[in-house]
């Protein structure tokens, strides 16, 4: 695999560092070049070759909004243009005093230097200035893996020897440079002392999905058939770098190729909500293909929330045109539950005059924990109207307890007269 894959702006990847799963980690946009007789050095050197092709013409800023060759340089008199030139210790020191700036413009033009300026020779140097960031900070991270990118080996065991965790962030980097070496290591060093194997494993999720999204997929499927529990949040990291470098639908079509079909599913789930999101007419044409497939028909719930956000009789209209499945009956659910956010009384007057069914019954449950923070008392007469006993019983327990809250007296009345069973009654008067 070439190593020209990995690279992106310092500043691009900056919502991925917020996703669920953990953080994302951003490489160096400048590396450079370093010439040494080993193999690898050579492939940094070609990779550096690839990052000069693709930085911007000239007069055009980059990814962090600053122009090239003109990358900003911190003097106690404030800061000046300068040339992107090698860093002295001098240097090094000005800029880590003034990532300590009150000015959070000072500090971020000061990290952007540092970062440009990073070598495998003064990289520990650079991290003395770092140190007193949060080890959770997008700096903090973006500086691992853009050192992790450049040494390798030597940066991702640095962390051994750090009481912050460094050790992930520095490995994604080296598996966003050169996944062949990273991988390699990884199954023969993961069980060495002092190693942090869960930092390790995360590590290399995020960088082989920065580089090779198909790659980053055999490592987690190869995870997940030793019984590994994090697969599913492996899968959603991937999916959301897919997601990032496409629009929706090209996720979408993406998916379709994943040979493995617990991962194909995984990754559908998470690209479903964000493509409702940009087309919801296309992507409920694409869910829609899944509707009969048992362990596809969760998408159709996951379009329908999203669609019905925004036109929760469109959402209704659709999933009245499908054919029975859990998905389906679900979506109802979220749909009615939206449109009783938007405009209650057209959800309340469409409720109306649905016939008894499973999907009327999700509609109702949906509909009754919508309203039930303003209305509690019409939230428990639309949840009665449910027919099924098991998710009536559930929905009164949870608008009954929005009730004793909100009118402790009346719902007290309510309760002992509810014919709820006593178990149920505990749960309603059970404290959170």
């Amino acid at each position: 695999m070439t190593t020209s894959r990995w690279v992106h702006g310092a500043w691009a990847c900056a919502t991925v560092l917020a996703f669920a799963a953990g953080a994302q980690f951003l490489p160096d946009d400048s590396e450079q070049e370093k010439t040494k007789p080993d193999s690898r050095r050579s492939a940094e050197a070609r990779s550096t070759d690839s990052r000069r092709d693709r930085r911007p013409s000239s007069g055009e800023a980059d990814a962090s909004g600053t122009m090239p060759g003109s990358l900003p340089e911190i003097h106690p008199g404030g800061i000046v243009p300068a040339g992107a030139g090698t860093l002295t210790r001098q240097d090094i020191a000005i800029l880590g005093k003034a990532l300590k700036s009150s000015s959070p413009v000072e500090r971020r033009l000061a990290y952007a230097r540092l970062l440009n300026g990073l070598t495998e020779d003064n990289a520990l140097l650079i991290r003395e200035q770092i140190e007193h960031l949060h080890e959770h900070s997008s700096e903090f991270r973006e500086f691992h893996y853009a050192w992790g990118a450049l040494a390798g080996e030597a940066a991702v065991l640095h962390g051994i020897k750090t009481e912050k965790e460094d050790m992930a962030a520095t490995f994604a980097g080296w598996a966003s440079a050169d996944s062949a070496a990273a991988l390699a290591w990884y199954d023969e060093a993961r069980d060495q002392e002092g190693i942090d194997r869960n930092g390790l494993k995360w590590g290399a999720v995020f960088g082989l999905a920065n580089a090779d999204p198909a790659v980053a997929l055999d490592f987690v499927s190869e995870l997940r058939s030793q019984g590994d529990k994090d697969a599913k949040r492996m899968v959603h990291v991937i999916a959301g770098e897919v997601l990032r470098g496409n629009d929706a639908a090209g996720a979408a079509q993406w998916t379709e190729g994943i040979p493995d079909e617990n991962l194909r599913v995984i990754a559908r789930d998470r690209i479903a909500g964000e493509f409702a999101r940009q087309d919801p007419e296309a992507a409920a044409e694409w869910a829609a293909q899944f509707n009969d497939e048992k362990s596809d028909s969760r998408l159709i719930n996951h379009v329908s929330r999203e669609w019905a956000e925004r036109n929760p009789q469109s959402a209704v209209q659709w999933l009245e045109s499908l054919g029975n499945s859990r998905g389906r009956t679900a979506g109802f659910g979220s749909a009615f539950g939206a449109w009783a956010g938007r405009d209650p009384e057209a959800a309340g007057n469409y409720l109306r005059e649905m016939p008894r069914s499973p999907e009327r019954d999700a509609a109702l449950s949906g509909y009754a924990t919508r309203i039930m923070h303003e209305d509690p008392a019409s939230a428990i007469s639309w949840a009665e109207a449910i027919a099924d006993t098991s998710r009536r019983e559930d929905t009164l327990v949870q608008t009954a307890r929005h009730y004793l809250r909100r009118d402790q007296e009346a719902a007290v009345e309510w309760l002992a007269n509810s014919g709820l069973s006593e178990e149920a009654r505990q749960r309603v008067r059970k404290k959170d």
